[in-house]
C-alpha cells in the first residue's frame, strides 16, 4: 500500500471523514499516513457523542500536526424554510456544528445551500432572504475561528440560486464549495458552465466521481466527470482554493488519491505558495 504522506502534495488536500467513523483504527490510519481531514459532524455525530469526545479526537488531530475543515449537518437542513418550525431547527443543529467546530480550528465550515427549485421556487425570494441571514450569523462566527463559510451544492440544477444568495450576503468569508460529483450527477447544465458563472465565488472544491446517473462517490477517475475542467480552472486561480477528495470507503481513499494524482491536480497547485 503505497504511503500517501501528505508532504508529497503541494497544498493541503483534506480527506472527508464522518466523526462518527474516526475510531482507533480509523485515526491510526490518519496519522500513518498524514490526512488532513474534512471533518462530518453530523446529525448523528451531534447526537452520540460528547463535547470531551469531540475535543478528545480533536487534540489527537492537532497533536498529530494534520489540519482540518468541518462539514456541518446537511440532512433536511433549511435556514430558509417558509416554517419557522423547520427554520429553527435547522438553524439549532447548524448552531450545535459551530459550537463544536472550534475545537478543530477548522480552515473551512461546508454547509450544504439546500435550495431544490421543485421544493422552494414558489418562495425562492423569501427562501433566499433568510438563508442569506443565517449565513451572515455563521459567517461572524466562522471569522472568529479565521474559517470560511463555504456553500456546497447538491440537487441545484442552476447556479443562478447561488449568484442570488451571494449578491445578499455582505460578509467576505462566505464562498463557495463546488462539489463537482453533484454537479454531473443532478445540475442541468455542465462543470465548464457551472464554473464560468459561480467560480468567483469557489474557495473550496469537493473531488469525486460517478456517471452522471447517481452520486456514487467513486474515486477521481472512475466516471465521467470532466475533471481537466475543474483542473484547468483551479490553474486559473489567483488562490490555492480547499480541495477535499470524498471517497466513501477506506479503499476508496487510496484510489482516490490516486486519480488525483493522475489527472494532474498537484501540479496544478505546485503554483500556489504552500498554504496560499
Amino acid at each position: 500500500m503505497t504511503n500517501w504522506h501528505q508532504a508529497r502534495f503541494p497544498q493541503r488536500v483534506f480527506i472527508s471523514m464522518p466523526f462518527k467513523k474516526l475510531n482507533a483504527h480509523t485515526l491510526a490510519l490518519v496519522k500513518e499516513h498524514r490526512f488532513d481531514l474534512e471533518v462530518g459532524i453530523d446529525h448523528a455525530a451531534l447526537d452520540s457523542f460528547s463535547r470531551e469526545e469531540f475535543a478528545r479526537v480533536a487534540g489527537e488531530l492537532r497533536d498529530a500536526g494534520l489540519a482540518t475543515t468541518v462539514h456541518a449537518p446537511f440532512q433536511e437542513i433549511f435556514p430558509g424554510a417558509p416554517d419557522r418550525l423547520v427554520r429553527e431547527a435547522s438553524c439549532a443543529r447548524l448552531d450545535a456544528a459551530f459550537t463544536l467546530a472550534p475545537l478543530f480550528a477548522p480552515a473551512s465550515i461546508v454547509v450544504h445551500l439546500n435550495f431544490e427549485y421543485r421544493r422552494f421556487g414558489f418562495v425562492h425570494r423569501d427562501w433566499i432572504a433568510r438563508t442569506a441571514d443565517a449565513l451572515e450569523r455563521y459567517a461572524e462566527l466562522a471569522a472568529g475561528m479565521n474559517a470560511l463559510v463555504c456553500l456546497e451544492n447538491v440537487y441545484e440544477e442552476s447556479p443562478a440560486i447561488f449568484g442570488e444568495v451571494f449578491s445578499r450576503v455582505t460578509a467576505p468569508n462566505v464562498r463557495h464549495c463546488v462539489d463537482v460529483g453533484h454537479l454531473a450527477a443532478f445540475s442541468k447544465i455542465g462543470v465548464r458552465e457551472w464554473l464560468d458563472a459561480n467560480g468567483r465565488y469557489a474557495a473550496q472544491f469537493h473531488l469525486h466521481d460517478n456517471d452522471g446517473s447517481a452520486d456514487r462517490h467513486w474515486p477521481v477517475g472512475r466516471g465521467t466527470v470532466d475533471f481537466r475542467a475543474v483542473r484547468d480552472f483551479m490553474a486559473g486561480m489567483d488562490r490555492a482554493p480547499l480541495v477535499t477528495l470524498e471517497p466513501h470507503t477506506e479503499p476508496d481513499i487510496f484510489a482516490t488519491l490516486e486519480g488525483f494524482r493522475n489527472a494532474g491536480f498537484p501540479e496544478v497547485l505546485a503554483k500556489f505558495p504552500r498554504g496560499g
